[in-house]
């Protein structure tokens, strides 16, 4: 018999943990070649778009003895614009589909009682595609401007949002409608959700470090072994083998984010449950009906 994950109903923090990593257990071969085919076309820019930002910053360290100037010319300065721009855009469209993928897996999942449908999910996300565009542009806005703020207050936006794209395709809510009912959602559990994602942001950068291993023996390494040729030229350091380690690094840090993406999916199930009885409402209804059928 299939273990199935219910999803609807409340939670405390280290289940959501425990049942977050046993729902990538399950269903990790449909979620990540999902990912890949609805993302994986904005994840590859982005990283392209890093690797070009590294380009412009690091390449250029060579040029400063023939051209001291050279940061502070039009050349730099459009490269890094246009660098900028690559990222900012390939990143709000990665999260914005790998948020859609995952919400409407986890609704493919529930509705097909353990199975994922590859063909629900890709239609979902297409049919809300400037919907998740949207919500992707708001709540980043959103974040980074409490952050300029006040650190606090970025904080604080950044849990109450992290429930909206929850909100957004289990509800069926346009965008604003699902920001503002994330606060209403999220009222009187608002550290109990912070102390959620503290952990597990705690347990993805550890699993990062653990990735991002073979990028820094290399660097090290090779610092250590041509320290002669990296006085006189730095960029020399910036290698296309630490490109690559950098670049596969990159993917894995873009790619394990969906352990944070799930979780926000339980947390959304477990506010709602507290908030509205959904799944007991549902589980009385079955029963009730079971009953009469008897």
């Amino acid at each position: 018999m299939q273990d199935i994950i219910q999803f609807k109903k409340q939670r405390e923090l280290g289940t959501i943990l425990t049942d977050t990593f046993k729902f990538i257990r399950l269903q990790w071969k449909p979620l990540f070649g999902l990912i890949f085919r609805i993302a994986g076309p904005a994840l590859i820019l982005l990283v392209l778009a890093y690797v070009f930002y590294m380009q412009t910053v690091f390449g250029s360290l060579g040029t400063l003895d023939t051209n001291p100037n050279f940061f502070t010319s039009s050349t730099f300065g459009v490269s890094m614009i246009l660098a900028f721009v690559l990222i900012i855009l390939a990143g709000i469209a990665y999260y914005g589909l790998m948020y859609g993928t995952v919400m409407y897996s986890i609704q493919s999942y529930m509705l097909n009682k353990g199975e994922i449908d590859k063909k629900e999910v890709a239609a979902g996300v297409k049919k809300d595609f400037w919907k998740l565009m949207g919500i992707s542009v708001l709540t980043g806005l959103m974040i980074i401007i409490g952050t300029l703020v006040c650190i606090a207050p970025g904080i604080y936006l950044a849990v109450v949002l992290a429930t909206t794209y929850g909100v957004l395709v289990f509800e069926k809510r346009n965008v604003t409608d699902s920001i503002s009912y994330s606060f209403e959602l999220i009222k009187g559990e608002w550290w109990i959700t912070f102390a959620t994602l503290l952990v597990i942001l705690i347990l993805y950068y550890f699993i990062m470090m653990i990735v991002q291993i073979p990028q820094y023996i290399y660097f090290f390494i090779k610092m250590f072994t041509v320290a002669e040729t990296v006085s006189s030229d730095p960029t020399s350091m910036f290698d296309g083998i630490y490109i690559a380690l950098n670049g596969f690094a990159l993917i894995m840090q873009y790619l394990f984010y969906v352990i944070i993406v799930i979780t926000t999916g339980f947390i959304y199930f477990n506010l709602n449950e507290k908030k509205n009885f959904t799944g007991t409402i549902e589980a009385i209804e079955s029963l009730g009906a079971s009953e009469n059928k008897e």
